[in-house]
C-alpha cells in the first residue's frame, strides 16, 4: 500500500494534516467526530504511520499497526460503558513506560468522551508527563465541558460526517454494484463501518423494507404486536451473522501475525472484548435502522395524505423517544411492544 491513509474513507482535510504531520508530529492529537465518520479508524491509520516513519521495515511496522497488533501501538479502550478505575490504571502504567522497538510509542484512547472524572485526572496526568518517546491520538464523537482541559492540550482534527458519494464510492471499491451501494448508503446512517457491514449482508435491504411494511402488520391487537416484535427481533439475531464471520477472520488474521512474528496471543484478548462490545453495537444499530425505516414510512404517508397528520406526528414522536431509550440501553422487547402500541398508524 501507498500509506495507511490509503484506507481512510473521505476526511481529506484531516488525512492531508496528519500525513503532514508524521515526520514531526505534536504530542497529541483529538479527533472529533459524528459516529460513524472512522476516527478510529484515522486514528490507526496516522498510527501506523507514525510507527513506520524511518524504519528498516515500514511496510512491516505499517501491516502490525494497522492489525491493532504493533508492540508499541496501545489501544485503550472501555469494556462496560464507560471507562473504569482499572482502565485508568492501565493507561497510567502505559504512559510512562518506552517503546519496546524503535523510537516512539502510541497510546490511543478511543472515545474519550466516555470517561469518568478518575479517568480524566489520568488522561490529564499522562498528557502533561510523558516521556518524550510517547504519543497520544484520542478520538471523541463530541467534545464535551468536563474535556474542555484535555482538548486544550491535544491538537484538534476535526472529522465530518461522510459523504454518502463517498460511500458509494467506498463501496464500489469493494465490489459492491452501484445500484446496491447507493441503497446501501442511504440506510447506513452516515457510518463507514455500517455501510461495509449491510453490503455483506444480503437480506439488509429486506429487513428494511420488513421494517418499513410495519405499520401494516400491526391492527391494534396485543397479538398483532407480539407477533411483530418475535419476527423483527429474530431479525436482529439473524444480522449478526455477517458480523460473526467477519470477526472470526479478524481473529484468523491476527493468529497469522502473531505466528509470523513469533508473538503468541498477539492483542487476542482485547480484540475479543473488541467484538463483544460490536455484537452489541450491532443489535442497538439494527432496530434505530429499523425504527428510521418506520418513520420514513409514516412521514411518507402523512405527505401522500394515507396517514392522518395528527395520529402520524404523534407516532414519530413515540419513534423518537423509543429511539432514545433504546440509546441508553433498554430492554429491546419493552421497548418495541410499548412503541408498536403507541403507533396509530
Amino acid at each position: 500500500m501507498t500509506d495507511a491513509f490509503s484506507q481512510v474513507v473521505g476526511q481529506s482535510a484531516a488525512v492531508s494534516m496528519l500525513r503532514n504531520a508524521v515526520v514531526n508530529p505534536a504530542h497529541a492529537y483529538l479527533l472529533n467526530g459524528p459516529d460513524g465518520s472512522g476516527p478510529r479508524n484515522l486514528a490507526v491509520s496516522f498510527a501506523a504511520e507514525l510507527l513506520a516513519h524511518e524504519r528498516e521495515n515500514p511496510e512491516d511496522h505499517r501491516r502490525l499497526a494497522l492489525a491493532e497488533a504493533h508492540p508499541d501501538l496501545l489501544i485503550v479502550e472501555r469494556e462496560g460503558l464507560e471507562y473504569r478505575a482499572e482502565e485508568a490504571e492501565s493507561l497510567r502504567d502505559a504512559g510512562y513506560r518506552s517503546p519496546f522497538d524503535g523510537d516512539r510509542q502510541i497510546i490511543l484512547i478511543e472515545d474519550i468522551q466516555l470517561a469518568n472524572d478518575v479517568f480524566v485526572g489520568m488522561t490529564l496526568k499522562v498528557l502533561e508527563e510523558p516521556p518524550p518517546s510517547t504519543y497520544f491520538i484520542l478520538t471523541a464523537e463530541e467534545v464535551t465541558s468536563r474535556l474542555a482541559t484535555i482538548a486544550s492540550r491535544c491538537t484538534p482534527v476535526d472529522l465530518a460526517a461522510v459523504d454518502t458519494e463517498d460511500l458509494v464510492e467506498h463501496l464500489q471499491i469493494l465490489g459492491v454494484d452501484e445500484d446496491r451501494s447507493r441503497a446501501i448508503a442511504n440506510i447506513a446512517d452516515a457510518s463507514i463501518d455500517r455501510a461495509v457491514l449491510l453490503a455483506s449482508d444480503s437480506a439488509a435491504l429486506e429487513r428494511w423494507e420488513t421494517w418499513s411494511q410495519l405499520r401494516t402488520d400491526l391492527d391494534g391487537t396485543g397479538a398483532a404486536v407480539t407477533l411483530a416484535v418475535d419476527r423483527l427481533l429474530q431479525l436482529v439475531d439473524e444480522s449478526a451473522e455477517p458480523l460473526r464471520k467477519r470477526q472470526e477472520q479478524e481473529l484468523e488474521a491476527l493468529d497469522e501475525l502473531a505466528e509470523r512474528y513469533g508473538e503468541r496471543g498477539l492483542g487476542r484478548s482485547k480484540l475479543e472484548i473488541r467484538h463483544k462490545r460490536e455484537l452489541r453495537r450491532l443489535r442497538t444499530d439494527e432496530l434505530l435502522m429499523g425504527m428510521t425505516a418506520v418513520g420514513n414510512a409514516i412521514s411518507e404517508g402523512i405527505t401522500n395524505g394515507s396517514i392522518d397528520a395528527s395520529s402520524g406526528s404523534r407516532s414519530l414522536v413515540s419513534l423518537n423517544t423509543a429511539a432514545n431509550d433504546l440509546r441508553r440501553n433498554g430492554n429491546e422487547r419493552l421497548q418495541l411492544q410499548n412503541l408498536f402500541i403507541n403507533l396509530k398508524v
